[in-house]
């Protein structure tokens, strides 16, 4: 798949700016000439993202019906906008946001003491205390260095949200729910991946949601050692789901509120379902808005996150 990137002002070539599909390690960047050819791998659905330092990104996502050619790209440049106004005051400290945004988009784990954001300076955060929610953007993306799975990560941060609640019987706020959606381009931290990196990796994965969906959308659940449970009791692994395959993709909808997980006999989580969803052949979910996770699987943040083509040859 081909095209080309020019300037929206003057319609010159841009060179250098980053071609991906998010979540994936699948990436180029445009010549002299601003021209850019990239693999396109069968039963891919993820975003094709045109991303460069001092212009809006694009995002792209009827590429399948192009023939491989991609229209022209022409990228505005960021204008100074005045950041968001918040008539609340927030009376918490940044030192504080920024220890909640660690802890719920890196983890609270070991794993994610080995991760570290490059560009924190560029993170805005806000508390409204009428909410009890906290907030957090950037208008870079965040160049993040993970050193437990030996990933150098771009991620574009669209939504992050921190949702508290207060507990009725013992008056103690607690955090309620966690959102975060973003785009994410993956490169690797070394030139010759390390064997730590490897093991980390392939134990990351295994009982994941990526795992999961895949398992889900291949109609291998037990074979992957996942059993599903309702309201308790174990339930028949599909029976709660209508699943219907066209080509590589598999369409999904839960026919109830929600549904436990166990995995390996070990790890419990849950799913639930706002919308019907659509896994493809990597194990991307699509609209990411639509499936939420608890239990185990929520608690792997972005310390344990892999790029959606990881070993999706091999599999």
């Amino acid at each position: 798949m081909n095209g080309q990137v020019y300037s929206a002002r003057d319609s010159t070539a841009l060179e250098a700016v980053s071609i991906y599909f998010d979540g994936t390690t699948l990436g180029t960047i445009t010549n002299s000439s601003g021209a850019y050819f990239i693999p396109i791998q069968e039963g891919i659905k993820s975003s094709l993202v045109i991303s460069m330092l001092g212009y809006a990104p694009v995002y792209v996502s009827n590429y399948l019906n192009t023939n491989g050619q991609i229209a022209p790209i022409y990228l505005t440049e960021n204008t100074e906008e005045l950041s968001a106004v918040h008539i609340e005051n927030d009376d918490w400290s940044r030192k504080k946001k920024l220890n909640v945004f660690r802890k719920e988009f890196l983890g609270n784990s070991l794993q994610a003491l080995e991760c570290k954001i490059l560009n924190e300076d560029d993170l805005k955060l806000h508390y409204s205390k009428s909410t009890k929610q906290l907030t957090a953007w950037a208008d870079v993306p965040l160049v993040i260095e993970n050193k437990h799975l030996g990933y150098l990560v771009n991620y574009t941060l669209t939504d992050f949200q921190v949702n508290y609640e207060k507990s009725l019987e013992t008056g103690f706020t607690y955090v309620h729910q966690v959102y975060t959606e973003g785009f994410t381009f993956f490169k690797e931290l070394k030139k010759k991946t390390k064997r730590k990196f490897t093991v980390n990796r392939q134990k990351s994965y295994l009982g994941s949601t990526l795992h999961f969906l895949r398992s889900l959308s291949q109609e291998q659940l037990t074979e992957n050692r996942f059993k599903i449970y309702y309201k308790s009791f174990e339930i028949a692994p599909y029976s709660r789901f209508k699943l219907q395959k066209e080509n590589s993709s598999m369409y999904v909808e839960l026919t109830v509120d929600k549904l436990s997980i166990l995995y390996n006999n070990e790890e419990q989580s849950f799913i639930q379902a706002q919308a019907p969803f659509v896994i493809d052949a990597f194990g991307n979910h699509s609209p990411a808005s639509a499936l939420s996770t608890g239990g185990v699987m929520s608690l792997k943040r972005f310390a344990f996150m892999l790029p959606l083509d990881y070993k999706f040859r091999q599999e």
